[in-house]
Order: C-alpha cells, then sequence, then structure tokens
C-alpha cells in the first residue's frame, strides 16, 4: 500500500487527537451516582441525617446520591463492604462514632481497621445528657448524688446494650462521681426512654433528641450534659465541669467517611459539599432542632476528633474489661 506524505501527516495528526481527546481523558469527578451506605435500618438517627446529607450535597456536586441501609452484625457488615470498595469517592459511609472508634477496641477479631477509612465530614456531634424518671424525686445534680448514695443497689441505669455507647458514658459518670448504679440492657433507646418514663429505670444518658421533648412534657428530668458548655437548645442544664467534674464530656457523632486511598482532591471535595450541606437548609434545621453541633471541620479536624474518641473509649472498655466475639 502506497503511503503519501498527505495520508501519513493526517494519521498523525488524528493519533495525536486522540491522546489528547476529553474523552480518553479521565472525566472529572463525580460523573455517576455516588452512593452513601449506612450500617443501620432505615428511620434512625444515623439514617435521617445520612439521607438529609445527600439530598444537599447531591445538589452541590450535581450527581444523584443514593443511601443504601445495610444492617446488621452491629454494622460490622456495612463498615467491611466500605472497606474493600473501590476507592474512587462513589462509595461512602455515614457512622456514628461508636462504630468506628469503640468497636474496635470491643471485638476481639474485626474484618476491618480503623485505619481502613479516611474521615471526610463531621455532620453531627450530640453531646450526651443525662435524664431521670420524675419518680425519685430530684431537682438538681447534688439531690440525684444524695439519692444514689442513700439508695445502694436500688438505681439502675439504662442502656442499649453491653458496649453500646449509653454503656459506656454511664461508666464513665460511674468512675467521676462515685455513685453506683446497676445497668439495665434495652434494644434501642426507644424502649429504654419508655422504661425510664414509667419508673423501671431511674436514670439514662443519651443524646439530646428525643429525651428533650420528654422533659418539656414533664414525663422526664434532665440533670447535666456531658459537653463543654451549655447547649442552645437547653440553656439551664448545667454543664458536668459546672457541676465539679472538668473534663467529664461525651458526645455521639455522625460521620462521613471514605475508603482509605480515595484521592485527597476527591476527599477535599466531598467534604466543601458536605460543608455546603450543613450549612443552610434541612440538614442544618434538623441539626437545630435536635441540639447537634456542626462543626465546619476539615478531614484532618475530623480525624483528630475519632482520634480523641478511639483513645477514650478504649481506656473506658478496658477498664471494664469488655471483650465480644
Amino acid at each position: 500500500m502506497k503511503i503519501t506524505l498527505t495520508s501519513l501527516l493526517l494519521t498523525i495528526m488524528a493519533l495525536s487527537g486522540a491522546i489528547h481527546s476529553p474523552v480518553a481523558a479521565q472525566a472529572p469527578y463525580p460523573n455517576k451516582a455516588v452512593r452513601i451506605v449506612v450500617p443501620f435500618s432505615p428511620g434512625g438517627g444515623v439514617d435521617i441525617y445520612a439521607r438529609l446529607l445527600a439530598t444537599s450535597m447531591s445538589a452541590h456536586l450535581g450527581q444523584p446520591i443514593i443511601v443504601e441501609n445495610d444492617a446488621g452484625g452491629a454494622g460490622v457488615i456495612a463498615l467491611e463492604r466500605v472497606a474493600k470498595s473501590a476507592k474512587d469517592g462513589y462509595t461512602l459511609l455515614v457512622v456514628s462514632s461508636t462504630s468506628i472508634s469503640a468497636a474496635p477496641n470491643l471485638y476481639r477479631k474485626l474484618p476491618y481497621k480503623v485505619d481502613d477509612f479516611t474521615p471526610v465530614a463531621l455532620v453531627g456531634k450530640f453531646p450526651f445528657h443525662v435524664f431521670v424518671t420524675p419518680g425519685i424525686q430530684v431537682k438538681d445534680w447534688k439531690q440525684f448524688l444524695t439519692f444514689v448514695k442513700s439508695n445502694p443497689d436500688k438505681v439502675s441505669y439504662a442502656t442499649t446494650g453491653r458496649g453500646s455507647t449509653p454503656h459506656l458514658v454511664g461508666e464513665m459518670v460511674k468512675a467521676a462521681t462515685g455513685v453506683d448504679m446497676a445497668d439495665i440492657p434495652y434494644k434501642g433507646s426507644g424502649p429504654a426512654f419508655a422504661d425510664l418514663m414509667g419508673g423501671h429505670v431511674q436514670v439514662y444518658m443519651d443524646v439530646p433528641s428525643p429525651g428533650l421533648q420528654h422533659v418539656q412534657n414533664g414525663k422526664l428530668r434532665v440533670l447535666a450534659v456531658l459537653d463543654e458548655k451549655r447547649e442552645a437548645i437547653a440553656p439551664d442544664v448545667p454543664t458536668m465541669a459546672e457541676l465539679g467534674y472538668p473534663g467529664l464530656t461525651a458526645f455521639n457523632r455522625y460521620t462521613l467517611l471514605a475508603p482509605t486511598g480515595t484521592p485527597p482532591e476527591i476527599i477535599v471535595q466531598l467534604n466543601k459539599a458536605a460543608l455546603a450541606a450543613m450549612a443552610k437548609g434541612p440538614l442544618s434545621d434538623k441539626q437545630i432542632a435536635d441540639g447537634a453541633k456542626s462543626d465546619p471541620a476539615t478531614p484532618d479536624q475530623v480525624a483528630s476528633m475519632l482520634k480523641t474518641d478511639f483513645e477514650t473509649w478504649g481506656a473506658v472498655i478496658r477498664k471494664l474489661g469488655i471483650q465480644l466475639d
């Protein structure tokens, strides 16, 4: 076949065009739907926040974000799935701090490590409150301590299971204050609050919502908040520091994570979209209503928070000698 100079030049130009063609180059992120995996059933706190986050972030990223519930195995199934997924920014995770920070200290074997996840954004920070049943006739923390010490072996506090965050927080409070209370496990916060209002248990430590709603209708009392400062949603509730226990704080954090190895530029892009979602709109409104704190944290700042949680819960778990299969 005879090759002319003209045909040779046309071939070189075509090859050059293919090399520099936008089609050949990698499409900018995101160019398809993103998935957010939630390791719990629909309707819970983490699920609600994940869905509000997904809706708002989708508008900022220009692609649909689909929330997928993958409950089971105390969250282990979903976390393993995300840890082993492609590191491309299309599979993310919204999880509570207990699942990512306490679980590795609780379980002998896990199919994932804390280092398998890279923090993207803090979706919500919920300080724990101390709720009591009105049946014990105490109106403040001092009266509560007196009541507990005067009624040994008669005061119990609700948890959502051995090693759950309410259990760990309860043990932290016991150790700091010197009071003794038996822990009674429940299958969730709903049954725990129901029995607290019914007087079957005397104390329950949980995040503000829905406890403060029951306080407003007179079915419960709230004595303290485990935060550095008072909450705007409950300004009359003193902090543990004000009550004489500086440093006694406890939070549940909802965190957006990606598999470690996801390109840093994608992490930054996702962080910006998440912060924009929390600045204004339905998610911001929900945070205000629930008394959640929305810190505009960078991925590095979120990583520091999770490290603190890991060390805090680890110390409590080791002290209690809790080990789960």
